[in-house]
């Protein structure tokens, strides 16, 4: 009896592993991202709609945003290779950072110019 039970264990064991492998190993859900999409449409039309009344900085302000917020959907729904990842990051990286310094200027602007 112990020796049957010993190899039902083995045989329960060894079929386990394969799925523990797989469950090991996360699958990567994507979500939707409709708020992503939505916010890049709406940043979208509100530079088409206030660009003739913006300035150049905040022309230069809503053009990176509207890079870095496509840039962080094309990291996220296209298959990229590793070089190819980690320019798009730089790439949206950049853009956030440079877009939070020209809404620092244009700030510094507006309340003491």
């Amino acid at each position: 009896m112990a020796r049957i039970t010993k190899k039902i264990q083995k045989n329960i064991q060894a079929k386990s592993k394969p799925q523990e492998k797989a469950a090991a190993k996360p699958k990567e859900n994507v979500g939707k991202d409709y708020l992503l999409v939505a916010v890049i449409s709406l940043t979208i039309v509100v530079t088409i709609a206030g660009w003739s009344t913006f300035t150049n900085l905040n022309r230069a302000l809503y053009v990176l945003l509207i890079s870095a917020l496509s840039l962080t959907y094309v990291r996220r729904h296209f298959n990229l290779t590793e070089q190819q990842e980690t320019w798009v990051d730089r790439g949206s990286l950049l853009s956030m950072g440079t877009a939070i310094i020209l809404f620092a200027v244009i700030m510094f602007n507006y309340v003491f110019g």
